[in-house]
């Protein structure tokens, strides 16, 4: 079986909300942002604190169900293949979301997915190895134009400070976007959104990914207001939430 190169292995996979060094740091305006004591460069990423998950391809077994935080963000702002790391050439996404997709937003919504791209040549392997393409059928997107628009990921309730379901939340700069929100979340993986889509079985009715627009730039925001002299506590959850 083809392990995809987006697929996280047993040595990687952690309890990603569960970090010691993650905090919810309080600022005197009464707001919060979720920040890592320690934090290092680049774990603050697209405006949104981004989950520490370890790189090990290979070590251990794969966990097909759980995507490697690293390298779903490197193969989606690269437009590869999720499988080879090629470049990506089609949309792909199981019949039954794309059914749900209909009856809850209707055709000609845009469409939401935290699943890199595949290319021609590996789209065998991602419809036979995925069990509910497998079992159900899957679908082709083509799309007019495609955006980075969020980020998948957990967000903190900062009274409770306990880490809700994973959801989608967006960047700076798209459609609802909320800073507060954003400023509460940890990032698990690129969320893109597709726009003027039709559905395809036959994907050589597909030409490619559609045109890739980036968001407008985003105002410069004001500097951080100086964190407040209470110490910032540890956001721990009593489940673990792991970098899937």
């Amino acid at each position: 079986m083809t392990v995809p190169y987006v697929t996280a292995y047993s040595a990687e996979v952690s309890e990603a909300t569960s970090d010691p060094d993650l905090v919810l740091r309080p600022y005197p305006d009464g707001s919060r942002r979720l920040v890592f004591l320690n934090e290092r460069p680049g774990e603050r990423d697209h405006g949104v604190l981004w989950g520490r998950m370890r790189s090990a391809r290979g070590e251990g077994v794969p966990a097909f169900a759980s995507l490697h935080t690293g390298r779903q963000k490197e193969i989606v702002e690269a437009a590869g293949c999720q499988i080879c790391a090629g470049p990506g050439e089609l949309w792909l996404t199981p019949a039954t979301v794309w059914k749900e997709y209909l009856a809850v937003r209707g055709a000609g919504a845009p469409f939401e997915t935290s699943d890199p791209p595949v290319c021609r040549t590996c789209l065998p392997t991602a419809t036979s190895q995925c069990p509910n393409m497998r079992g159900h059928g899957w679908v082709v997107l083509a799309a007019k134009t495609w955006t980075i628009t969020g980020v998948r990921g957990y967000v903190a309730d900062p009274e409770r400070g306990l880490f809700g379901d994973d959801t989608n939340v967006a960047l700076p700069g798209a459609r609802n976007h909320d800073p507060a929100k954003l400023a509460l979340t940890l990032a698990k993986g690129l969320v893109v959104t597709l726009n003027s889509i039709t559905a395809h079985t036959d994907p050589a009715r597909v030409r490619g990914l559609g045109q890739r627009r980036e968001l407008p730039p985003p105002p410069a925001p004001p500097p951080p207001p100086a964190p407040s002299v209470v110490t910032a506590y540890v956001v721990r959850i009593p489940n673990p939430r792991t970098g899937d």
